[in-house]
């Protein structure tokens, strides 16, 4: 099939877009958050947790305070003054988990999570899950196998209203095999990129696990800060590592152990990545990807947004050809995701005309998944 270069980019998805899952999360979602969070927050955070409640529904964009959250200031500082409900979706999102945090006193020097507590109560509960998921465990699991389980995991998402029973969940796209193919490739490094704590983290852990067999190094990307209520952060994943070497599940025991080791060989290494913090796209700024991402050979995004951060949080059509975006990115990209937002791309035309009979929420209920392939 010959390629033909698309003439024009679509516009960022915004919070001005009537009836869009943007303008819903502004109305619905992100105050639903802010409530949540005040069950658990002295007076003054209440006092500026309510301020910012009413910011969404009726107030500017302010300036952040430097330093603090990276570069994000920067970033932010363009849209000052512009209304909330005008804004492109991600940043919009990425400033009000920041004003989250310095609601709760974060600083250069103080970091808090007000997320820390739940995320922890998921991950135990996803350590306990191992005692009925051996199978999973075993050192011979066929990796399709996992790579299935790790996109049904990315159920996991504490931001999202509703949380979809994972054994719900259908495939649009499945590209398994194609993946599972890449990792025979004898490749050096692969960067695999976190989303979610809990049974997503773990689900993760277990696919790097068994695709350590195929690679010399495995660069894992978790969030600079704590965002999205759910997404794994250093402090999160290293609280994970320590319940799972301590737990009293044989299968969690090991799972530790064995990451642990790939840690102290050097073929693992976690690393808190600075532009997950920002409203990028990684196919479009090159010198950012390539920071990040320096030397690899094979990326794994994980979770929807990490899709969005991969392919741009575009009003794309849902056909667009993967090639656009492998070329950008320049080296074989896998996606792993259930759909929770309105960005897909790549759909084959059969795939396509059948979305047009399902559910109206289809892109964003977490009911369908896909596993994407982005290479040659």
């Amino acid at each position: 099939m010959q390629y033909h270069e698309p003439v024009w980019i679509p516009a960022h998805l915004t919070t001005g877009e009537p009836d869009s899952f943007a303008a819903f999360t502004l109305e619905e979602r992100l105050p639903a958050i802010l409530d949540n969070l005040a069950n658990h927050a002295d007076a003054r955070t209440d006092q500026a947790l309510q301020q910012l409640a009413v910011e969404i529904r009726e107030g500017e964009i302010t300036p952040l305070p430097p330093v603090i959250l990276g570069l994000f200031d920067q970033v932010i500082k363009p849209y000052t003054g512009r209304r909330w409900t005008d804004m492109p979706f991600l940043t919009v999102e990425l400033y009000f988990y920041a004003r989250i945090l310095l609601a709760f006193g974060h600083t250069a020097t103080t970091l808090v999570d007000p997320f820390h507590p739940i995320k922890n109560t998921v991950s135990l509960q996803a350590i306990e899950s191992l005692t009925t998921m051996t199978g999973y465990c075993d050192s011979d699991c066929d990796i399709t196998g996992l790579l299935r389980w790790s996109m049904t995991g990315n159920t996991a998402d504490l931001s999202q209203q509703v949380v979809t029973d994972a054994g719900q969940i259908s495939l649009l796209v499945d590209e398994s095999y194609v993946a599972g193919g890449l990792f025979d490739s004898g490749l050096n490094r692969i960067d695999f990129v976190f989303d979610n704590a809990g049974m997503d983290v773990l689900t993760d852990l277990l696919l790097i696990l068994r695709i350590s067999r195929h690679c010399s190094r495995i660069v894992a990307h978790v969030r600079p800060w704590p965002m999205f209520v759910s997404d794994v952060t250093m402090t999160d994943m290293k609280y994970l590592i320590r319940k799972l070497v301590t737990s009293s599940i044989p299968a969690a025991k090991k799972l530790g152990e064995d990451i642990t080791q790939l840690l102290h060989q050097n073929r693992l290494i976690f690393r808190s990545s600075s532009a997950l913090g920002l409203p990028v796209c990684f196919c479009e700024e090159e010198a950012l990807t390539r920071e990040t991402f320096e030397n690899t050979e094979l990326v794994i995004f994980k979770g929807d947004l990490n899709y969005r951060y991969f392919v741009g949080d575009r009003r794309w059509p849902h056909t667009m050809e993967k090639r656009y975006f492998f070329e950008r990115f320049s080296q074989p990209a896998i996606c792993l995701r259930t759909l929770k937002s309105e960005v897909l791309v790549g759909l084959p035309a059969d795939i396509a005309t059948r979305t047009l009979h399902l559910q109206p929420d289809w892109l964003t209920s977490g009911r369908y998944g896909i596993i994407q392939v982005f290479a040659h």
